[in-house]
């Protein structure tokens, strides 16, 4: 009895994590955004994998059509054998997809999703550029984690989805699906 209870439970969190997901992973945001938070992630050596480049990408297409909003790369040196942070190889590959430099500003100092909206929000601050618009930009598998996150860590944005490699989904949302239950420990511990 008792496990059928555990299994229950377990496929109802499942249908309604993937319910969530399959709606946050189009991305939403309804309102032109002053600012756009680009979440950063592996970069190997001085070499951005696909999943990074792929983000770029999208935020310069982004960024083309919304001229007025600012970019705000995020991500510092999270692994040893980066040669370069997370945020650099995002700026690198904005100005070789056609986004001024000085619509760009970098967050090179973050380890984590909370951080980088931590970090963000106070370079905005510090710098006097207002955000009353803001949004962010990640993978589409990761939009409902890092929304949440970024409630946490005080930053209530619109969301922008950015595709994916094809061959690293299902590892993606596996992965998300098991540490979505742990937001509310990391919770606990910002507090």
């Amino acid at each position: 009895m008792k496990g059928k209870a555990i299994w229950g439970a377990g496929l109802t969190f499942g249908a309604l994590f993937a319910a969530l997901e399959a709606k946050a992973s189009r991305g939403k945001c309804p309102y032109p955004p002053d600012v756009l938070l680009i979440l950063g992630c592996r970069v190997r050596g001085s070499e951005p994998e696909p999943m990074l480049q792929m983000r770029a990408e999208r935020a310069a297409q982004f960024l083309k059509q919304h001229p007025a909003c600012v970019a705000v790369c995020c991500g510092g040196i999270v692994h040893d054998d980066q040669q370069k942070s997370e945020a650099q190889a995002i700026r690198e590959l904005l100005l070789q997809n056609g986004i001024s430099a000085d619509r760009i500003l970098l967050e090179d100092q973050s380890q984590t999703t909370y951080e980088n909206f931590v970090n963000a929000r106070r370079m905005l601050e510090e710098n006097g550029i207002p955000a009353e618009r803001p949004a962010f930009l990640s993978s589409e598998f990761h939009l409902l984690r890092a929304s949440l996150i970024g409630r946490l860590a005080g930053v209530n944005a619109g969301t922008v989805a950015a595709p994916s490699p094809k061959n690293e989904k299902l590892k993606n949302y596996l992965r998300e699906a098991l540490v979505f239950p742990l937001l509310p420990l990391e919770y606990l511990k910002k507090r």
